[in-house]
């Protein structure tokens, strides 16, 4: 990698300068003195002077050119900056196996108390999914809230939560608080 400043890079050369540029942008937002380089795989000035504002904050050498140790920094801390601004990651909490899954009456978990807070806050905006109780035992008001929902949403009214369900769920739920819940 060093400067590849040759007029007709091989693309193999093209994709691992584009990689850098894409590294060296990543941290230019948040580190005014990296200057944003394109990601055009192109080696041109601006994306020297980029890999060059980065060696001087790492205190290494300044040559401009991405050696083995600043490309494997460069990769380091950008993958560090990806994961502290990063999004969130999401905990699945429905099962994928076995197929056909469906939590019911009379199931006592963890997921029965997810989908009980779900219906409770969703309360706000359909009237009949009030007084869901937080036990984490799929009982008869439960029921009576998860048949309620399915109405609402079109489904069979079966009263048991099953993949479907879930995912109307959850795509209700996250419409309505995805923002306020992350805060």
């Amino acid at each position: 990698m060093n400067g590849m400043q040759a007029s007709n890079p091989n693309p193999n050369q093209r994709a691992a300068v584009s990689n850098m540029q894409r590294y060296l942008r990543q941290l230019s937002y948040f580190d005014p003195q990296i200057p944003a380089p394109p990601i055009d795989g192109v080696f041109d000035s601006a994306t020297e002077q980029a890999l060059r504002a980065f060696q001087r904050a790492e205190g290494l050498p300044e040559t401009g050119t991405a050696d083995r140790p600043t490309w494997d920094l460069l990769y380091r801390r950008y993958l560090q900056s990806l994961e502290q601004r990063g999004d969130p990651r999401a905990i699945t909490l429905f099962p994928s196996l076995p197929q056909g899954y469906t939590v019911g009456e009379g199931d006592a978990q963890f997921l029965v108390r997810m989908i009980q807070f779900a219906l409770q806050e969703l309360s706000v905006l359909y009237e009949g999914l009030d007084d869901v109780p937080q036990s984490g035992v799929y009982d008869a008001e439960t029921v009576r809230a998860v048949r309620e929902f399915q109405r609402r949403h079109l489904l069979p009214e079966t009263g048991r939560v099953d993949l479907v369900t879930w995912n109307a769920l959850a795509d209700a739920f996250n419409s309505t608080f995805g923002g306020y819940f992350s805060q």
